[in-house]
């Protein structure tokens, strides 16, 4: 048996399908699983994966998004697990909410802890920014914390992630880097996205419940505060956050 997956979107959307890859061998360790993708460095070392990019083919793991102003009603990983076991036919035990890595020639892995805080810096525009907490600058600049840098490969920013103490990042690629190797993470979600459909119990999650919230809407916001969800969290509230979960990742 063959299983082809095509994941051509962002970092998360591939490694939200790494759980079920696991599930995958597990269940039928003869099935030969073939992923297609646009971030091929982060699965292939991958015990679970047999071929990468032999076409442009397979299920796609496609869940609501906002583009189809559908929200989602469970966690992606778990979407995906629904949608390839439905496609082959296959039994498999329910996934852990966590993504995996695997990089050629090293296992990812958290840095030594005299490293600072990490901060995202980098961030796709679409949705009139509304997954952009506005202050990510300003945090960057204080005693201990630091802009995370731009990376030329997608295993160069794995081990950049690896080296901090703990990330502040909005919902996306560096959050579920972050997961994935262990590195304590706090994720800014405002009101646009709930954590429940793509976050993680063991990262802080801060949002700012609102009537609009969690909108899921990628036109210009309703409220009268464009983006308030955002603005209204403090970086004194972010700081905070912040150091409490390096504090407790380094005990």
């Amino acid at each position: 048996m063959e299983i082809r997956i095509k994941s051509f979107n962002g970092i998360g959307d591939l490694l939200f399908a790494t759980p079920t890859l696991r599930r995958i061998k597990e269940a039928y360790p003869e099935a030969r699983v073939v992923v297609n993708t646009n971030h091929p460095a982060l699965i292939e070392a991958s015990p679970f994966v047999d071929g990468i990019n032999e076409g442009q083919d397979g299920v796609f793991l496609g869940y609501p998004d906002p583009i189809h102003r559908v929200p989602p009603t469970q966690h992606h990983i778990v979407s995906d697990w629904e949608i390839v076991s439905r496609a082959y036919g296959l039994e498999l035990e329910p996934p852990e909410l966590k993504p995996e890595i695997y990089l050629v020639g090293e296992r990812p892995r958290r840095g030594p802890l005299r490293y600072p805080i990490g901060v995202q810096m980098i961030h796709k525009g679409h949705w009139y920014s509304k997954k952009v907490w506005p202050e990510f600058w300003a945090l960057s600049y204080l005693p201990g914390f630091e802009p995370i840098p731009r990376c030329k490969t997608v295993g160069e920013l794995v081990r950049v992630i690896g080296s901090y103490r703990a990330v502040v990042c909005a919902e996306g690629g560096i959050s579920h880097i972050a997961r994935a190797i262990d590195v304590p993470a706090v994720v800014i979600y405002g009101g646009f996205a709930d954590p429940a459909w793509n976050g993680y119990e063991q990262q802080v999650n801060l949002c700012n419940p609102l009537p609009c919230s969690y909108c899921y809407n990628p036109d210009p916001c309703v409220d009268f505060v464009e983006r308030r969800c955002m603005k209204e969290i403090s970086v004194e509230q972010v700081e905070t956050a912040a150091v409490e979960a390096a504090e407790r990742g380094a005990r």
